[in-house]
């Protein structure tokens, strides 16, 4: 028997080219030369995803997990936002690496906005690798080696470079690493699939491949699309169990084939706990509680289907896969065979089509109110994803008809569709003079907006590869088709198309120092506020997530999970008692909002910095309470003007025992970190002490080490009662969620553990 490597080099070199693709699809990414070096677009890229990595990246560093963020909203979970990406590996061991790193080799080197961007090239690679390993797999049953080496590889680069990944999904860069795990799943259910005994329920260990594929795909961030996965998954795997050749029933086969996918989906799950309590205890506190129909039934207009085949002027279509690969998908329904495989991935294809339209088509509203999940997420267009990999799934279809040996029916088959694409490439043809002719007569008339030119812009470049494949597809050279070389010249083609449209969409030169360069205002804050909040309006450098790079704790914040107690009171309180509530010290504007109480202490450009001539503290104790069960009617009376924010507090309830009003008390701030406060309180009485904390559940109080009850004051504010003398109290954050989510992930992971050994221990006995 051969070596290992030299059983699989061919497919090692092909893994290996296809994970440095992206390198060349990214090159101006990476490129050493400044002046070619581009990089990806400000928008959610950095404004909303960067921050929250970068927070958790640091607080990894700093050996603490990154469970609560003080820089953005005035505090809120960090962990418990699945998109900080904070227990996902991938972004934990980059961060050790470069935190760990930089010192040892006599620099400081961070989290940079560089280190997000070599993420984005790093899942292309996962996705570009994943698909030809599935294609690989699913298709060996249908072909010999090398054909479904051919036909992986052009599934690969349709997947990896379509309008999909390379559109918004690099903007919102969660979505992307999720989706990049999608034919992982798959590859694992496969495995398991085909390795699986019928004749009693004995899976193999190959069942624990898509288990962690999926565990990943949670913890990368975007629940949404692993909504996706789950239900593709489920949907292939009874495809599998339903069209396997075994002798059992059917309904064993079902039972028995649902087993590796109840196996990954259960297993994952328990893997990832430690990321999902939490987010779901934050989502139930968050905006995002509660959605209707109108907020998550929009998706895109039916007129996006013409990027079919026009896709945006630079790219970006979700739904384009090239000319190239749409008539590769064309022949792949139409000449394939067997016809059960191609009516799936036909299927998943139509029906995901339909589903990114949200409720301009009757579909939506079925898994609406049908399928959980999907009265949930928002967005329909990102039900794309499975579209696009479905047409590049039957693109492979397409190679493998084209270049399996020819039969009596199949070269009929494969006439009659060369000459239907004759006729496409013909009436195509045509069509192009009349893009001319509107084109010359808009720009006769001297219009604004020739729509003809942008049109005629994309489609005698998809003439151009239309005309290529049609070469490639021609009948007198089929002989040629199996050759290596003929193959390689058609993923050639296909990249080339793929490329030529995607490759710069998603890239800027930035106008300027590159984000989160810290100017003259950043560095005075981050110098004179050694407590205290500011109030940043967005105009830090980076945006409104910013504080969060720069570690200044801030009331704004650019995320899509937050509080919505915290927007309401945000919203509802006028600016000043907002202000000092939430112990803000800096306001920044750029307006002149000078006067009583606000001084002007730093400008740069037309950038100012206020001073508050008399902020409250970080905490202080009152002796008056007022109870309003009623949130908007408390609201209400915090923002009275008669309302003495120093002397009284709202609460919901009424507390153990009463306040005193007149005696005085001292509150001193001893020690602080993102998941701690301690405060050393001196009081002549019973006293309500108020924190400028963001009351959550997890938040713990002890008073002289022993555990206090704290409640909600003022909104969202937390409160603890204070007796008479002097006492040290700890704020301290410990969600359940987290702790509860950190043992189940790790049974789960004793379980993997576990069934491996007995996996592997029965197959050395039965060898």
């Amino acid at each position: 028997m051969k070596p290992a490597f030299q059983r699989y080099r061919s497919e090692i070199l092909i893994l290996f080219l296809l994970a440095l693709l992206p390198f060349l699809f990214f090159w101006r990414l990476v490129t050493p030369n400044p002046a070619d070096r581009l990089h990806i677009a400000a928008g959610d890229f950095t404004e909303q995803y960067f921050p929250l990595r970068a927070f958790a990246a640091r607080e990894w560093v700093q050996g603490r997990v990154p469970l609560w963020n003080p820089y953005l909203y005035g505090g809120q979970p960090a962990l418990a936002d699945i998109q900080s990406g904070a227990l996902y590996p991938p972004h934990v061991l980059q961060a050790l690496l470069l935190g760990w790193g930089g010192p040892l080799l006599g620099r400081e080197i961070g989290f940079p906005l560089t280190a997000l961007e070599w993420q984005v090239i790093l899942h292309f690679s996962i996705a570009a690798m994943g698909t030809y390993l599935f294609v690989r797999r699913a298709s060996a049953r249908f072909a010999g080696p090398r054909q479904s080496r051919f036909a992986a590889v052009i599934a690969s680069l349709t997947f990896t470079y379509a309008g999909y990944l390379t559109g918004f999904p690099v903007q919102q860069v969660t979505i992307l690493e999720v989706s990049a795990w999608l034919p992982w799943v798959l590859w694992g259910l496969t495995v398991a699939h085909q390795r699986l005994q019928f004749s009693s329920f004995s899976p193999h260990p190959s069942s624990l491949l898509p288990a962690l594929a999926f565990a990943l795909a949670i913890l990368a961030g975007h629940p949404q699309t692993v909504l996706y996965i789950f239900y593709l998954s489920l949907a292939y795997s009874l495809f599998l169990a339903v069209s396997s050749p075994s002798a059992a029933s059917p309904w064993k086969r079902v039972a028995l084939g649902l087993l590796p996918w109840l196996t990954a989906v259960g297993l994952g799950t328990l893997l990832a706990a430690a990321q999902l309590l939490p987010t779901l205890e934050f989502i139930r506190h968050s905006v995002r509680a509660e959605l209707s129909y109108p907020a998550v039934s929009r998706g895109l207009p039916l007129n996006e289907l013409i990027s079919v085949l026009y896709p945006g002027y630079f790219g970006g279509s979700p739904e384009y896969v090239g000319i190239v690969g749409l008539v590769l998908a064309a022949a792949g329904l139409a000449l394939f065979r067997p016809r059960r495989p191609v009516v799936f991935w036909a299927g998943a294809g139509l029906v995901s089509l339909l589903l990114a339209f949200g409720g301009r088509t009757f579909l939506y509203p079925l898994f609406y109110l049908l399928a959980p999940g999907f009265a949930s997420v928002r967005q329909q267009e990102r039900a794309f994803l499975v579209y696009s990999f479905s047409l590049a799934v039957l693109a492979a279809f397409g190679v493998l008809a084209v270049t399996a040996p020819p039969s009596r029916g199949g070269r009929t088959r494969y006439r009659a569709f060369f000459r239907r694409l004759g006729q496409v490439a013909v009436a195509a043809f045509g069509l192009s003079a009349f893009y001319i002719y509107g084109a010359t007569l808009s720009t006769a008339r001297g219009d604004e907006v020739n729509l003809f030119y942008g049109v005629l812009r994309h489609h005698l470049f998809g003439l151009l590869m239309l005309a290529g494949v049609w070469l490639w597809l021609t009948p007198r050279a089929r002989r040629y088709h199996r050759r290596p070389w003929m193959v390689a010249l058609l993923a050639f083609w296909l990249a080339f198309n793929l490329f030529t449209v995607n490759w710069q969409f998603n890239l800027e030169k930035p106008d300027g120092p590159p984000p989160f360069t810290p100017n003259a205002v950043v560095q005075f804050l981050q110098a004179n506020l050694p407590t205290g909040r500011i109030a940043s309006g967005g105009f830090l450098p980076g945006g409104h997530s910013a504080a969060a790079v720069f570690a200044l704790p801030d009331l704004t914040g650019n995320t899509p999970l937050h509080l919505a107690a915290t927007e309401e009171f945000f919203t509802r309180l006028p600016s000043w008692r907002l202000w000092q509530l939430m112990n803000v010290r800096y306001v920044v504007d750029r307006r002149d909002i000078s006067g009583p109480g606000l001084t002007p202490v730093f400008a740069e450009g037309d950038l100012r910095v206020y001073e508050m001539g008399d902020p409250f503290p970080r905490a202080w104790t009152v002796g008056r309470v007022e109870v309003l069960p009623d949130r908007a009617q408390m609201l209400d009376r915090l923002a009275a003007d008669d309302f003495d924010l120093r002397t009284t507090a709202a609460v919901f309830a009424p507390l153990s025992a009463p306040l005193s009003a007149a005696a005085p008390a001292q509150v001193q701030v001893e020690q602080t970190s993102p998941t701690q406060l301690t405060l050393t309180v001196q009081a002549e009485g019973r006293r309500l002490l108020v924190v400028s904390q963001v009351y959550y559940p997890g938040w713990q109080a002890e008073v002289d080490g022993e555990p206090a009850r704290l409640v909600p004051v003022n909104g969202i504010l937390s409160g603890l009662e204070i007796t008479e003398g002097r006492h040290t109290v700890t704020l301290v954050y410990r969600p359940l969620s987290f702790y509860l989510g950190a043992v189940l992930s790790l049974v789960g992971v004793v379980l993997a553990a576990g069934l491996s050994t007995c996996f592997l221990w029965r197959r050395r006995r039965t060898r």
